[in-house]
C-alpha cells in the first residue's frame, strides 16, 4: 500500500521531537509499504528549517511544505498552522508524481486546521481517509485553562473536531478512554481504534547495550550513587501541564526525611525559571538543559527511579500517552507516576507505582516505597516495551485494512 502520513510537526533524526510519524513510517516501510511523511518545512519544534520538497532521512521519505516562518508570536504560529492545509493541497500533485497516489491518507493532528484539506486530497485520489488524534481539541486547551470556552477560536476548533470525526473512515487515538467523548461529538460507532505511543525496535536494542554510553551527566549520576545517594530522574517538558512543581515539592519534603534522595530534572519549557525559583535552596534538586535522546536513555538507566507527574484534571480521564512514559519503562529500573487511576488505563504495566496527583506528600511516600523495592530486571522491562514496539503498533494500525484487502 501507499501511505501518506500527514503531520505538521513530524520529528525524527535531526528534526526534533514528535518521532511517532518517523517510527511508524519506518515500520511500515519494513513491512513492504510505500510511505511518505508530509510535514511543515518550518515550525517551532524543528531544530532548523527544512528545504521544501522531498528528503530521505535514515530510510524514511519526507516531503516538507513551504510554510511561513514565525518567532514567538502566537499569531505567526497560527498563520503557519493555517497555511499547512493550503500548501498541502497545492503540493499534493507533485507529491503524487514523486511517490505515487495514496491508498491511505492519515491526518495526524497536533492541530486540526489541515484535516479538511487532507480529506479533500483523499477524495481526489480515491484513498481511505483516517484521522489520528493525539490530543482532544479544543477540550485540551480549555481543560488546561489556556483559552476560555467562549473564545471564537474554540468555537472554530469545536466545529473542526466534529467535522473530522464525521469525515474519517477510522479515528486512531492515543488515549484509551477517548471514544465516549468522540462519540458524543459525532464519531460513528465502530470507527475508534486505540493505538498509544511506544518505542522503536532500535531503542529496544539500545537498551540491551546501554551500559557502554559515555556522557558527563551519566557520569554525574553514577558518582552520586557511589556516594550513597538515590537518584530520581525527570526528563521532559517544563510547562504547566507537566506538574513538575509537585515533584519539586516532594523533593522539599524528602530533603528533611530522606536527604539521600536526589532529584535530577532535565528539560526546557515556559515554567523553567519559575520552577528553578521554587527549588532555590534545595540541595537535593538540580536542573539541566535538554540533551539528546540517547543521553536521556543513559541517564534513566543510571538512575534509581524515574518520575512523572500529572495534575488532577478531567481531561486525563480520557487517558494519557506521554512519550517519556514508554522511554522510562524501557530504560529506568523503577517508575513512579502521579496521576488518577483512570488516566493510566491500559498502560498500568509500564509503571512500578502510581500515586495520587497534586499531592507532594503522596508522591514523596511513593518514591520512598519504590526505592525500597528491587529494581525491575532489564528482561522484564524489555518484555513490556515489546508490547508497545512500533513494529507491533504499525501492524495493529493497518490490521483491519490488511485483513479485508
Amino acid at each position: 500500500m501507499n501511505i501518506w502520513l500527514l503531520h505538521p510537526f513530524a520529528g525524527g533524526p535531526g528534526l526534533g521531537r514528535h518521532w511517532r510519524p518517523f517510527w511508524l513510517a519506518d515500520a511500515w516501510g519494513r513491512m513492504g509499504h510505500s510511505v511518505v511523511v508530509v510535514s511543515a518545512g518550518f515550525h517551532h519544534l524543528h531544530r532548523e528549517p527544512r528545504v521544501p520538497g522531498p528528503q530521505r532521512i535514515e530510510g524514511v521519505d519526507f516531503w516538507f511544505l513551504d510554510t511561513p516562518r514565525y518567532s514567538k508570536s502566537s499569531l505567526g504560529r497560527l498563520w503557519n498552522n493555517l497555511s499547512f492545509g493550503t500548501r498541502l493541497k497545492s503540493s499534493s500533485g507533485p507529491i503524487a508524481r514523486q511517490f505515487g497516489p495514496p491508498d491511505i491518507v492519515i491526518a495526524s493532528s497536533p492541530h486540526l486546521f489541515f484535516v479538511a484539506a487532507a480529506h479533500a486530497i483523499a477524495r481526489r485520489f480515491g484513498a481511505k481517509f483516517w484521522v489520528e488524534i493525539r490530543d482532544l481539541w479544543p477540550e485540551s486547551i480549555m481543560a488546561l485553562g489556556l483559552t476560555p470556552a467562549w473564545h471564537p477560536l474554540m468555537k472554530v476548533l469545536g466545529w473542526k473536531e466534529r467535522s473530522a470525526y464525521r469525515s474519517a473512515e477510522r479515528v486512531i487515538c492515543l488515549l484509551a478512554g477517548a471514544e465516549p467523548h468522540m462519540r458524543s461529538r459525532g464519531l460513528p460507532a465502530g470507527r475508534f481504534t486505540w493505538i498509544p505511543n511506544g518505542v522503536s525496535e532500535s531503542e529496544i536494542q539500545s537498551a540491551l547495550r546501554i551500559d557502554g554510553l559515555d556522557h558527563s551527566l551519566i557520569d554525574r549520576i553514577t558518582q552520586m550513587k557511589r556516594e550513597g545517594r538515590r537518584v530520581v530522574l525527570y526528563a521532559g517538558g517544563m510547562g504547566p501541564p507537566n506538574a513538575v512543581e509537585v515533584i519539586i515539592d516532594a523533593a522539599a519534603a524528602l530533603a528533611k526525611s530522606n536527604p539521600e534522595i536526589h532529584f535530577v530534572l532535565i528539560g526546557s519549557g515556559t515554567s523553567l525559571a519559575e520552577l528553578k525559583q521554587r527549588a532555590a535552596g534545595l540541595a537535593n534538586v538540580e536542573f539541566h538543559d535538554e540533551v539528546e535522546r540517547a543521553v536521556v536513555h543513559g541517564m534513566l538507566n543510571a538512575s534509581d527511579c524515574a518520575v512523572v507527574s500529572f495534575h488532577r484534571n478531567a481531561l486525563y480521564h480520557h487517558g494519557i500517552s506521554p512519550n517519556k512514559l514508554f522511554d522510562y519503562c524501557l530504560f529506568a529500573p523503577r517508575i513512579v507516576i502521579a496521576c488518577e487511576d483512570r488516566a493510566l488505563a491500559g498502560l498500568e504495566d509500564l509503571v512500578t507505582l502510581r500515586c495520587a496527583p497534586d499531592d507532594p506528600a503522596a508522591l514523596a511516600a511513593g518514591l520512598v516505597s519504590a526505592l525500597k523495592d528491587p529494581e525491575r530486571p532489564l528482561g522484564d522491562r524489555v518484555a513490556v516495551a515489546r508490547k508497545y514496539s512500533y513494529s507491533r503498533l504499525a501492524t495493529r494500525y493497518l490490521e483491519e485494512t490488511l485483513t479485508s484487502s
